[in-house]
């Protein structure tokens, strides 16, 4: 049977993201993200996904900022999302929190063998320097106000946690951890 090909944008139906009904927002690099309040449209042929995300850059802000702010521990997919918003390489990251490159990889990509992941003195590191290095005003704010409370609160290994953005207003995300059902 030959293979037809064909445009999706000629084949695709247009939904709104709800709530109810959220938009899997892979792009990011996280495979734990949830959308509300945006346009996509799914390929009837295909299945094939395309989002009308506005604001993105904010969005990618207030993603950084809720992953630092959360009470579990950095999973290796938030890890590398956070040194990648700094812009930072992978080796010269790893330098920055004192694991040597061939680790860090290891701690990005999940194969670290311990339950701690990165451990919980890396963790913090990484959230400090990301929190002083990002620009992000508000996120320094709230962690020079908060910051030996938060400290001693990050527990849990953050592997069951989805983060929900919801678009509230034109250029703004409110964006949550919470505990996935399955």
């Amino acid at each position: 049977m030959p293979i037809v090909e064909h445009i999706c944008e000629d084949s695709s139906d247009e939904r709104r993201a709800t709530n109810e009904s959220p938009y899997h927002y892979v792009g990011s690099g996280l495979s734990n993200v949830y959308l509300s309040g945006i346009n996509y449209s799914v390929c009837r042929r295909c299945s094939m996904q395309s989002a009308e995300i506005p604001s993105l850059k904010e969005l990618l802000k207030a993603l950084a900022r809720t992953i630092v702010e959360k009470r579990s521990q950095l999973t290796g997919d938030e890890i590398r999302f956070l040194r990648k918003r700094l812009g930072k390489k992978s080796a010269d990251f790893a330098a920055m929190i004192g694991l040597t490159p061939e680790y860090f990889s290891r701690v990005e990509n999940g194969k670290v063998v311990d339950a701690k992941g990165a451990g919980q003195s890396t963790d913090k590191l990484i959230r400090i320097i990301y929190s002083q290095l990002s620009g992000d005003k508000k996120l320094k704010n709230i962690f020079d106000k908060r910051f030996e409370q938060w400290l001693t609160e990050v527990h849990g290994d953050g592997k069951k946690e989805i983060i929900f953005a919801a678009r509230i207003k034109n250029r703004q995300w409110r964006v949550e951890t919470e505990l996935s059902a399955a």
